[in-house]
């Protein structure tokens, strides 16, 4: 199993640099979004690394802006430095209003976490 998963992430960075028709970044470098082709689809990578503070607010922000880049074939990978849900939480960590913001803003834009989905 480890061994295809090391193939996985190469072949699709290969295949999407190839047919890659847009990149846009920050200049902090807090995330990357690169547009492409995969197997005759559109697709949106978005890698997100947001700040250690004040992380939850930079997220729902940054997905404000870019809505319009998001859709069905998007996938969201990165560190988002915030405990969506009590799984991810430590007992001393409470949930805050900005947290119950950025939850109601992935589930707005239909955003699901698939590793907590499955």
């Amino acid at each position: 199993m480890a061994y295809k998963r090391k193939q996985v992430l190469p072949y699709i960075y290969q295949n999407i640099r190839q047919s890659r028709l847009q990149d846009k970044t920050d200049k902090e470098g807090q995330y990357i979004m690169i547009k492409g082709t995969l197997h005759q689809e559109d697709i949106t990578l978005i890698n997100i690394y947001a700040p250690n503070t004040g992380a939850s607010k930079f997220v729902k922000q940054l997905l404000t802006e870019l809505k319009e880049d998001i859709n069905n074939n998007t996938i969201i990978v990165g560190d988002l430095n915030t405990p969506l849900t009590p799984m991810d939480r430590t007992s001393r960590q409470k949930i805050n209003k900005e947290i119950t913001e950025l939850n109601e803003k992935l589930d707005q834009m239909d955003l699901i976490d698939i590793y907590r989905t499955l």
